[in-house]
């Protein structure tokens, strides 16, 4: 919620329907793929052996939050809408996505959790997560 002066509003409409002492409250809608904003289409694969889940290819907008990555993943795999999901990120986001995983044990090596409250910027080196840089690949579980 923000909260302006009248005379600053870029809406005319708004500006003359206000008065003193009776407020007007507009909400915007955030949407989930802006059509203005930059982004990078990130690969998110699942690591998890013998698991009817994929690579998907989803874009990644400046200002995301990791839980509107995860809400983008779960539109475009319906098995996923009621799973709970899981992002990490690669601590080398070179080297991780070409090494080979334990078949046992996926999430043993390389891998860093994103929390969902986690803010994602597009930068000039790449996407990042506060100090973290976050590389084109990522991996995800579900439960």
């Amino acid at each position: 919620m923000t909260v302006c002066e009248s005379k600053d509003h870029p809406d005319q409409k708004i500006v003359a329907d206000v008065c003193p002492g009776k407020p007007l409250c507009t909400f915007d809608k955030k949407e989930l793929d802006p059509v203005d904003k930059p982004c990078v289409q990130v690969n998110i694969r699942n690591i998890e052996p013998c698991s009817p889940y994929f690579t998907q290819h989803i874009k990644v907008y400046d200002s995301d939050e990791v839980k509107d990555v995860i809400t983008r993943l779960k539109r475009s795999d319906r098995k996923l809408k009621q799973r709970n999901v899981d992002l990490y990120r690669f601590v080398d986001p070179v080297k991780g996505p070409r090494q080979l995983l334990a078949f046992d044990q996926p999430m043993l090596w390389n891998k860093r959790p994103l929390k969902p409250s986690d803010k994602i910027t597009c930068g000039d080196e790449g996407l990042k997560s506060g100090v973290n840089l976050l590389g084109d690949s990522w991996c995800y579980t579900v439960q």
